[in-house]
């Protein structure tokens, strides 16, 4: 393979042929609502919506998450291949692939990563796994064969080469697009096909293919279970890569991941007295009509018609805020230690944000905390992963999501 020993390698990816693209990618299986899931599986034959639900589509009765309905999965797979919604490349490739909202675009290089070279570094991470997630997805993943959606990684701006690459992008996206697209919900998709052995295919990999570290900034459990397969299989040809997006770290978008608290058994003048004992911040009382932290060091915290801006001090010993709330509001003062699994906690990405903001949910659920964090710069992110560490859980929403089935790599099944 072209650029073999590298961590970046290019791949010959199965995708939708380019007038039906627009049909079969799409978002992920979890952004969907009920309503929007029926209207998808009954309104569209194409999608890939029908393959990772075939007790829906085909009306398979086997239990969820079992290898018996992940078996189920691969056959709607194949299925699609077979009537040509789905076609494997006849080259390696490296794909260039750029993705744009009327605010934003985001362009980067779809890729395989070799997973030897991620554990040794390659790689850096900044979020924990739970073990439970990894067997479940390795197990997926073994018995369908194929990647379907790349993790988002960030190369570091600076980087050696960083510049050539950047400049090899503005070479690609200035000619004419391979596919170009857009979905209903406002996103503009266009991808750039590169044969790997053709001149700009070799120029690819002299740039971008000699990045040797990357940061993960989604995807965790799917690189996990990856990694879990790859060491248990080695004899699956394909399973020692990783499906990929790889985007400039200036590029990424980080919003805020905020929290909110249910079943808060404290008076109000309790609650305010446990903020005033966090130590190293300063905290102050503030209109509950109009305020969000406006840089980092700040959280606002809402409760009972009340808000409070915390302010960290310059000593402040954790890292981000995210690690400032986990320590000092969730396990200090509400109790919460396992920010991962406490039934009462629940994680609200920016996204999410109701029409008339967050003031508005904090006005509808006075007895719930709602704590809202400023969104955390790339770059303590990356002095977090540099360090070892990792970052409390949904610390951060990440941008842009990709959708799934638009790039698939897929590998020897058992």
């Amino acid at each position: 393979m072209t650029n073999q020993g590298h961590l970046m390698q290019p791949l010959a990816a199965v995708t939708p042929p380019r007038h039906m693209a627009h049909l079969v990618a799409s978002r992920s299986y979890l952004s969907y609502d009920d309503l929007e899931l029926q209207d998808k599986l009954k309104h569209n034959p194409y999608s890939y919506i029908q393959v990772i639900n075939p007790d829906a589509s085909r009306d398979v009765k086997v239990p969820r998450g079992t290898a018996a309905f992940f078996e189920e999965v691969r056959h709607g797979y194949q299925h699609f291949k077979a009537r040509g919604w789905l076609e494997a490349a006849s080259q390696s490739e490296w794909y260039v692939y750029r993705q744009s909202t009327a605010a934003h675009a985001w362009t980067g290089v779809v890729c395989n990563l070799d997973l030897s070279l991620c554990a040794n570094g390659g790689l850096k991470t900044h979020e924990k796994t739970l073990e439970s997630r990894e067997t479940l997805f390795a197990t997926f993943l073994e018995t369908v064969g194929f990647h379907a959606e790349p993790i988002l990684c960030a190369r570091p701006d600076d980087a050696p080469l960083a510049p050539e690459a950047d400049a090899l992008m503005k070479d690609v996206v200035a000619g004419t697009s391979h596919t170009d697209f857009m979905t209903a919900d406002g996103i503009r998709h266009e991808i750039w096909r590169i044969p790997a052995e053709g001149t700009l295919g070799k120029r690819m990999a002299q740039t971008w293919g000699a990045h040797s570290t990357l940061y993960l900034a989604d995807g965790h459990h799917r690189l996990a279970s990856s990694q879990r397969l790859a060491k248990a299989r080695p004899d699956l040809e394909g399973a020692g890569q990783i499906l990929a997006f790889v985007v400039p770290e200036k590029d990424l978008s980080i919003l805020g991941f905020h929290k909110e608290i249910r079943r808060v058994d404290m008076a109000i003048e309790a609650f305010e007295g446990a903020l005033n004992r966090i130590p190293h911040c300063r905290v102050e009382c503030v209109d509950s009509g109009a305020v969000s932290p406006s840089e980092p060091g700040e959280v606002v915290v809402h409760f009972q018609g009340h808000a409070w801006r915390l302010i960290r001090d310059a000593d402040s010993p954790e890292a981000t805020d995210a690690d400032f709330v986990d320590v000092h509001v969730l396990k200090g003062v509400l109790d919460i230690q396992d920010a991962r699994n406490n039934p009462r906690l629940k994680h609200l990405p920016e996204p999410s944000r109701p029409e008339q903001g967050w003031v508005s949910r904090a006005a509808t659920h006075p007895d719930r905390v709602l704590v809202l964090l400023h969104p955390i710069p790339f770059g303590h992110i990356r002095h977090v992963a540099d360090q070892g560490n990792t970052l409390p859980p949904k610390s951060t929403w990440v941008e842009p999501k990709i959708r799934s089935a638009l790039f698939i790599h897929e590998f020897q099944s058992a």
